[in-house]
């Protein structure tokens, strides 16, 4: 493994380190997906966005932006999924908002 390898180490870090004094009440759920030269996190959000909380993520972006070299391409979405609805998604969680468990 190469100094300049997208690890699941390196990917996990930089978003949870990302994420610090950005998370807000919406935000349900991060996941993420990365290849050699790409990194593409995916923010769940509960209700429509306001402009501020997506300030958030786009600065969550950058960030981890800085923790990667040129060549590597950064991107997120946001998908809205307003609970209870469950989230279906097979990438490796980041962040888990606490939720009322759904069955009761």
């Amino acid at each position: 493994m190469t100094e300049l390898a997208v690890t699941r180490t390196k990917v996990l870090l930089s978003l949870q380190r990302a994420l610090l004094g950005e998370v807000f009440p919406a935000l349900r759920e991060v996941t993420v997906d990365w290849s050699d030269s790409s990194v593409k996190f995916f923010a769940y959000v509960d209700g429509e966005l306001a402009p501020e909380d997506e300030e958030s993520l786009s600065c969550v972006s950058a960030e981890v932006a800085a923790d990667f070299w040129s060549g590597v391409d950064i991107d997120y979405e946001i998908v809205r999924c307003d609970a209870p609805q469950r989230i279906q998604d097979g990438r490796l969680a980041v962040f888990l908002r606490r939720e009322a468990n759904a069955g009761g």
